[in-house]
């Protein structure tokens, strides 16, 4: 094994019971960019969690998954309690049965959709002994410690997405697979940078129709549509956390001029820069 991979494979987890200091400490932050995977369990109490955007109240057994490139927020009461956790994507990267979850996570982020689920009483006690046990190993330094981490994650997981609705499906193992998810890596990384699906194909060494169509296979969608509907995510975050003009985000996104920006902007969302700002401030 190679000193990149020792590396990945260690388990980067933190774990916090809610109502403690450590995630206190997430409470009334301002909404920012998540570099790792969040997992927040709130089994009682009250408050809102604001995803894209979107505010939405905290109910009781309710589990939210939050992915990187996400903005978000909690405002959580003190009455709540549960368990908070949060790990680098590279543990589900690293496991070939969860490459998929995570292509199936990304797109409902790419959606602006909050994944969360209510546990039932089966679910809650699963999950609960899974928890504890990762708790136990992330406050000791026990022997195989990361090894017994990365395996009751990826069991985690896995309940996770079964209660989400993701997974079931024959798992792509083909090389289209492989190409797509390194293309969903890459474009989270440098689509700034990197605009058409040729700029991509090359960096993957095969031509655009090929990743266009092994990018719809795995994800239902193509290539160019990842790539302009994740630069029109990044503005709509822009314009709701920021007041940044649209020569501003144009610029910051990587557009030579603002005309351009603004034809493309319309030409992906149906109305100008202007107006969906306006229609965003609304729907909040």
């Amino acid at each position: 094994m190679s000193h990149n991979e020792a590396k990945l494979s260690r388990p980067r987890i933190e774990i916090y019971t809610l109502g403690s200091a450590a995630a206190n400490a997430l409470r009334g932050q301002q909404a920012f960019k998540l570099e790792n995977v969040e997992i927040l369990w709130c089994k009682h109490g009250a408050g809102t969690i604001e995803a894209d955007g979107k505010i939405n109240p905290v109910s009781g057994q309710q589990i939210y998954c939050f992915l990187p490139g996400q903005l978000r927020k909690f405002e959580l009461d003190n009455s709540a309690c549960g368990y908070y956790l949060s790990f680098s994507p590279d543990s589900l990267y690293l496991a070939p049965n969860l490459k998929e979850m995570m292509s199936s996570f990304e797109e409902s982020i790419l959606n602006m959709q909050l994944l969360s689920f209510r546990a039932d009483e089966s679910m809650q006690e699963e999950l609960e002994e899974i928890v504890r046990k990762m708790k136990r190993e992330c406050e000791n330094n026990l022997w195989m410690r990361s090894e017994v981490l990365a395996g009751l994650l990826n069991v985690f997981m896995i309940y996770v997405s079964r209660e989400l609705g993701i997974g079931g499906h024959t798992l792509v193992v083909s090389r289209e697979g492989e190409i797509a998810r390194k293309f969903m890596t890459m474009l989270k990384q440098q689509f700034i940078t990197r605009k058409k699906v040729a700029d991509y194909a090359d960096a993957l060494s095969v031509t655009p129709n090929y990743l266009n169509s092994a990018v719809k296979k795995v994800t239902g969608f193509t290539a160019s549509y990842q790539i302009h509907k994740l630069i029109i995510l990044e503005a709509k975050r822009r314009m709701l956390y920021s007041d940044c003009s649209l020569k501003e985000i144009a610029f910051d996104l990587g557009f030579d001029n603002q005309a351009h920006f603004s034809k493309f902007f319309k030409s992906k969302t149906g109305m100008n820069f202007t107006r969906f700002k306006h229609s965003l401030a609304e729907a909040i």
